[in-house]
């Protein structure tokens, strides 16, 4: 299973989970969300100079709602995923994707994650060794990232066996919750919404997601 599939095969289960209401807070979804669009590049340009950074494709975005409105109704959260497999292992470093989603809360995203989702042949001690320095470097300086390192136990009901920010087994519907409650808290959130323009980039973005002001 590439990347790609995997994102695909995610994004679907939990649209599904949504539709089933296991989620009560989860309202969007998206996959694949490129930001690097005209009309975004149109509004951003006309606010600030310069082009947009590159790579802007979002992999998954969740949004829910929040009940204590720290800056409105919504929490929009991205996933930066990083796939992989015995035979990818020799070109991804163990800080895959890190880059990636600190860049993206440039944007205002309200919470930021990194998941590094290991295929089902990978062995485990090179996942522990992969999982415990991404998760000592994020949590080192203590960046406002939800680091997940996960290995694939059941490709059809995506159960996996997770090795940071704890070691347990859980479905996709106790990761995606784990994920709202970690963006609830105020000191979780993406410290750049302190910022104005931060908050103006946000409000684009709620736009181009169809969100209610």
């Amino acid at each position: 299973m590439s990347e790609r599939v995997f994102v695909k095969k995610l994004y679907e289960a939990i649209l599904r989970e949504k539709e089933l209401g296991r989620h009560g807070w989860l309202k969007k979804v998206y996959r694949n969300k490129n930001l690097s669009t005209k009309e975004f590049q149109d509004i951003w340009l006309e606010w600030w100079s310069g082009a947009l950074p590159p790579r802007t494709e979002v992999d998954i975005i969740l949004v829910f709602e929040d009940p204590i409105e720290i800056l409105d109704k919504a929490i929009i959260g991205c996933i930066e995923i990083e796939y992989f497999t015995s035979e990818s292992m020799s070109k991804k470093n163990f800080y895959e994707g890190l880059q990636q989603v600190l860049a993206f809360s440039i944007f205002g995203f309200d919470g930021l994650s990194l998941w590094h989702v290991f295929s089902s042949e990978m062995e485990e001690n090179i996942i522990k060794n992969y999982a415990n320095t991404a998760g000592e470097i994020i949590n080192s300086f203590k960046l406002p990232i939800f680091y997940l390192a996960t290995k694939i136990l059941d490709e059809e009901e995506l159960k996996m066996r997770c090795f940071q920010p704890i070691q347990l087994e859980g479905n996709l519907e106790y990761f995606i919750d784990w994920l709202n409650s970690y963006w609830m808290r105020r000191e979780n959130r993406n410290p750049l919404l302190g910022n104005d323009e931060i908050k103006n980039r946000r409000k684009i973005l709620k736009m181009l997601l169809k969100i209610p002001v």
